[in-house]
C-alpha cells in the first residue's frame, strides 16, 4: 500500500506536532506556511500549559491530557522547553474571589492538583510577590507550566524531517485543488502545486480562510492580543502568576513576559504597540522588582478563536479531504492534537474524546449571491 500524501498548512505548534506524528506514522508529509515556522500565534503566546478554567468537562479532560503529552514529547525529543513550574492565582474583587473559590472546588472535585494557600504561604513560594495579607485564597496548581513554543516547533519539525517530511516556509496557500468532489491538494505562491490525499488545516486564526477556499464557511476568527517583554531584571520568579487583572512569568535570561488584561487583550493587530510601560506598571503592583524596568519587546498575535471558543478538530463537512485542527488553547493542546489527528487520518478511527468538538458545528451556509 502506498504511503498517503498529506499537506499540513501552518507551521506553528499545532502544525509542527501534527506533521511530526503523521511523518512518524508513515505519511508523505509536506508542511507549508506563508512565513517562517512559528511566526504566527506560536511566537506571541503566553504559552501557559494548564486546565485551570477549562470547561465543560470533556474540554478539561483534553487539556489535562495535553499537559501530559507535552511532558512525554519533551522526553521523546530531548527538549527542555516544557517548564512545569506551577501557577499562582488570586483575585481582589469580591465577586472574582467567589468565582476563584468555585473554580478551586471544581478542580478538586475533578481531581486536578490544586492547593488553597494564604497570602503568606504564597509569598513563601514566591518571595518577590506583593500579595496583600487580606487575600485569603491564592490558588496554587503545581502541575501547570509554560512552554517555549518556538524551540518546540523547531525540534518537532526537525524530527519530522528526519522521518521524511518536507517543510516549505514562505509558501502561502492561494487555492485548494479539488477534483471528483474532493480536496486533492493546494496551490501556493510563489507558484507551486502540491497534491495530497488529505490537506490538514492548521492555519490557526486563518483556518476559516483556508476552509473558505474549499467553499465552506467555518466560524473561526483571530482575537488579537499583546504581550510585553521586559529588559532583563535580577529576580527569582519561578511560577506562572495570575494576579488581579494581570498575568506574568519569567521568560529566560531575566526577562519577564506580561499582560495587563485591561489593555493588552483588547488591542488591534495594527494599533496596539503604544504605551506598553503602563502594562509593566500594572504588573509592578504585584512584582515590585519591575518598577521602572524598560520594555524590550512588544508582540501582537491573533489567537485562533472558534466562534464558541472551543476546539474544532476533524474532517470538514462539505469539503472531503480537508481536516481541520484549530483551538484557542493551541499551546496546551498542540502536542496532543498531533497524536490525535495523525491517528484519525492514518488509522481511520474517530477519537471519542472529540465527540463535542467536531468542526461541523461551526460550518455556516455560504452567503447566497443574488
Amino acid at each position: 500500500m502506498s504511503r498517503p500524501e498529506v499537506v499540513v498548512v501552518g507551521a506553528g505548534i499545532v502544525g509542527a506536532c501534527v506533521a511530526l506524528r503523521l511523518a512518524q506514522g508513515g505519511a508523505q508529509v509536506t508542511v507549508v506556511d506563508a512565513g517562517p515556522p512559528a511566526s504566527g500565534a506560536s511566537r506571541a503566546s503566553f504559552a501557559w500549559a494548564n486546565s485551570f478554567s477549562k470547561t465543560p468537562r470533556p474540554y478539561y479532560d483534553l487539556n489535562v491530557a495535553g499537559i501530559a503529552e507535552h511532558a512525554a514529547l519533551a522526553r521523546e525529543l530531548g527538549g527542555g522547553w516544557f517548564h512545569r513550574v506551577g501557577n499562582l492565582k488570586w483575585e481582589a474583587a469580591p465577586e472574582r474571589q467567589r468565582a476563584l473559590r468555585e473554580t478551586t472546588a471544581r478542580l478538586r472535585e475533578w481531581g486536578y492538583p490544586v492547593e488553597a494557600l494564604s497570602a503568606r504561604e504564597a509569598r513563601r513560594l514566591e518571595p518577590e510577590l506583593a500579595i496583600d495579607d487580606a487575600v485569603d485564597l491564592v490558588a496554587h496548581t503545581p502541575e501547570d507550566g509554560w512552554v517555549e513554543a518556538v524551540p518546540l516547533v523547531g525540534a518537532a519539525l526537525a524530527r519530522a524531517r528526519d522521518a521524511g517530511a518536507r517543510v516549505l516556509p514562505g509558501h502561502r496557500v492561494t487555492a485548494l485543488r479539488q477534483a471528483d468532489g474532493r480536496v486533492r491538494g493546494v496551490l501556493t505562491e510563489p507558484g507551486g502545486e502540491l497534491g495530497a490525499d488529505v490537506v490538514v488545516d492548521c492555519a490557526g486564526a486563518g483556518a476559516g480562510e483556508l476552509a473558505r477556499l474549499a467553499g465552506v464557511e467555518l466560524a473561526v476568527t483571530g482575537e488579537p492580543g499583546r504581550l510585553i517583554y521586559t529588559a532583563p531584571v535580577a529576580l527569582a520568579l519561578r511560577h506562572v502568576v495570575h494576579g488581579p487583572g494581570v498575568h506574568f512569568r519569567a521568560d529566560g535570561s531575566g526577562r519577564v513576559i506580561l499582560s495587563d488584561e485591561s489593555r493588552d487583550l483588547v488591542v488591534a493587530l495594527d494599533a496596539g504597540r503604544g504605551d506598553p510601560e503602563r502594562s509593566v506598571a500594572a504588573v509592578a503592583r504585584y512584582l515590585p522588582a519591575l518598577a521602572g524596568v524598560a520594555v524590550e519587546a512588544v508582540r501582537i498575535g491573533a489567537r485562533p478563536m472558534p466562534a464558541d471558543r472551543l476546539p474544532a478538530v476533524g474532517p470538514v463537512p462539505g469539503a472531503d479531504g480537508l481536516y481541520v485542527v484549530v483551538s484557542h488553547s493551541g499551546v496546551t493542546l498542540g502536542a496532543l492534537w498531533g497524536r490525535i489527528a495523525a491517528a484519525e487520518i492514518l488509522g481511520g478511527l474517530a477519537d471519542p474524546r472529540l465527540a463535542d468538538f467536531r468542526p461541523g458545528r461551526l460550518v455556516r451556509a455560504p452567503a447566497r449571491v443574488v
